[in-house]
This record gives C-alpha cells, sequence and structure tokens, in this order.
C-alpha cells in the first residue's frame, strides 16, 4: 500500500530539520538567503520577463555567501 503524500511531505520534513540544525547558523543563513534571492528572481522574470541589476546582484551575492558556507578545499 503506497504512502499517503501527507505523511511522506512530513517525513521529509523532519529529516530536512534534523539536517539543518547540524548546520552552523552560516550555513543556515547562506541557504535561506540564496532561497529567497531564487525566488525574488523568478517571480521577477515572471511578472516583467525581465531582471533588475539589482536583484542580479543580490542572486551573485547570495550564491557567493553559500559557496563560502559550505567551502571545500580540494585535497
Amino acid at each position: 500500500m503506497p504512502k499517503d503524500y501527507h505523511q511522506i511531505r512530513i517525513k521529509k520534513q523532519l529529516k530536512t530539520k534534523k539536517v539543518l540544525k547540524q548546520m552552523s547558523v552560516e550555513q543556515r543563513e547562506a541557504i535561506k538567503e540564496i532561497q529567497e534571492s531564487v525566488a525574488q528572481c523568478i517571480n521577477m522574470i515572471k511578472e516583467c520577463n525581465d531582471l533588475y541589476m539589482s536583484d542580479i546582484s543580490k542572486l551573485e551575492l547570495s550564491y557567493h555567501n553559500l559557496t563560502w558556507a559550505f567551502e571545500v578545499d580540494d585535497v
């Protein structure tokens, strides 16, 4: 019997919360920032079929913050 979608979603969210708790504050903030930046850019593209330079700047900054928060040097 297949699982109910709601149960699958709850299970996934609980796993996500557990993983997020193991991350540093900097990592969690970087994830939140990139999610917000991407959402803002997508909304702007949908509404205006265009993207402001300020949105591109926010997206670029968010990308660099995410990269910095999860930086792993090749050894």
